[in-house]
């Protein structure tokens, strides 16, 4: 994949390069991922919707019709080849660049350390719908009832008291795994307030948030409720009695990398 990179470029928003070694690691786990997948098509999407591009813009970068590109992420055309592939890749890393190069930058080098306030951490190689994870944690609603088509590729499990008093600002992206479109489910929670106040100022939103540790929506912060809705991140209530139970039946959802 050494062909698709080019030199050091300069992000005119922030001034952070964008070097040919980040964009060539990225664009080489990018290739394996998709051409090694048992769903190259289930892949690409999930790509296409990290880099947060419709398939519209995606294929006219690609000089194809949207239908074709949808035909191959519903898998009704045989998996790509790799000059499709390629072309692919190309596409959504030259139209991230052309918007600051945001998405280059968060998972060409994404953390791979694993902070004490993480109970565990799992990914998921298919989508995996949100509204089914649900009722693996015993979870209700608290703000934003799941739309039918909200998705996770994974999960993670922090320790919230242990994440407040040891885990610095610059080391929340730890939570985020390999991508940001997850399920973060923070334990030991009181009224839930600090979790939702860290998720409002940190720039990356997951998918949903749960909290675990409060007995009912009553002992659950207005505030947290508030502070979900604001920044549009489902908040649920997870009345699971046992975390490990919880954790298990997670990792269950889907197959990890």
């Amino acid at each position: 994949m050494a062909e698709l990179t080019t030199d050091i470029k300069t992000n005119e928003k922030d001034e952070k390069p964008i070097s040919s070694i980040m964009k060539e690691s990225l664009m080489n786990r990018m290739a394996a991922e998709i051409t090694l997948s048992s769903n190259s098509g289930v892949t690409m999407k999930k790509w296409r919707l990290l880099f947060g591009l419709k398939q519209s813009e995606v294929a006219k970068k690609m000089s194809i019709s949207p239908s074709v590109l949808s035909d191959y992420e519903k898998g009704k055309r045989r998996s790509p080849g790799i000059g499709f592939v390629r072309r692919f890749i190309r596409s959504l890393i030259e139209l991230d660049e052309e918007r600051g190069g945001i998405n280059i930058h968060k998972y060409s080098g994404y953390v791979t350390t694993i902070h004490k306030a993480i109970i565990d951490i799992g990914e998921y190689r298919l989508p995996r719908k949100l509204i089914d994870l649900i009722p693996l944690i015993d979870g209700i609603f608290l703000w934003g009832n799941v739309k039918s088509d909200a998705i996770v590729y994974g999960y993670t499990v922090i320790d919230s008291l242990t994440a407040i008093r040891y885990m610095d600002a610059h080391e929340f992206i730890y939570i985020f795994g390999s991508n940001s479109m997850r399920l973060l489910v923070f334990t030991g929670v009181s009224t839930g307030r600090s979790p939702m106040v860290a998720a409002k100022v940190f720039p990356l939103k997951p998918t949903a948030i749960a909290l675990h540790g409060p007995k009912n929506e009553k002992e659950v912060d207005l505030l947290a409720i508030e502070l979900a809705e604001s920044i549009g991140v489902p908040l649920i209530l997870s009345k699971s009695s046992d975390i490990q139970k919880l954790i298990e039946n997670l990792k269950k959802a889907g197959d990890q990398l």
